[in-house]
């Protein structure tokens, strides 16, 4: 009876704590972009596909044949995230050419007059996929991506007309 009442006891105790980790951490999740799977948007998985084209200034044949980057090699979603109405498209492309030591560049691509901008300036690891925060800087929702390995989590903000690392959790 009385190991019934510790367990009891130590349940109960651990349900304040549960509740407290969770509506920490959920409450500042927006959204969570995933991509570990195929489940990105065509449409944003071209326009990332064709920046790529344009700024390594390839023919799809090329640009294969180079860094063995193909439609299928590319991943992304379309997100507003300064809410101007615009979306951004938010990807990663899965080539040697974009992976560095920290992880893949992660393409955050912006409408210009002339096309698109990258306005990100960070690596991370894509199976962790990427959460748009509910917080904002500059009007301009927050980030949290996870490093390499998954080891390391950070935040990335928007300043100076980028995205860049901020703090590490």
């Amino acid at each position: 009876m009385k190991k019934y009442i510790l367990l009891v006891l130590l349940i109960l105790s651990i349900i304040p704590i549960m509740f407290v980790l969770h509506h920490r951490y959920s409450s500042c999740i927006y959204k969570i972009l995933d991509f570990s799977n195929e489940k990105s948007e065509p449409e944003a998985n071209k326009i990332l596909y064709e920046y790529v084209l344009k700024t390594q200034n390839k023919t799809p044949e090329e640009i294969k044949n180079f860094a063995r980057i193909t439609p299928e090699s590319v991943r992304a979603f379309e997100f507003d995230l300064n809410n101007d109405g615009t979306n951004e498209i938010v990807g990663v492309v899965y080539s040697t050419l974009y992976l560095g030591t920290a992880g893949y560049n992660l393409f955050i691509l912006q409408k210009q007059p002339d096309g698109y901008k990258d306005i990100s300036f960070s690596n991370f690891e894509p199976e962790a996929g990427v959460t748009i925060r509910k917080e904002k800087t500059n009007g301009y929702h927050d980030i949290k991506l996870t490093g390499y390995h998954g080891d390391i989590q950070f935040v990335i903000k928007y300043k100076d007309g980028m995205y860049d690392w901020a703090y590490k959790l």
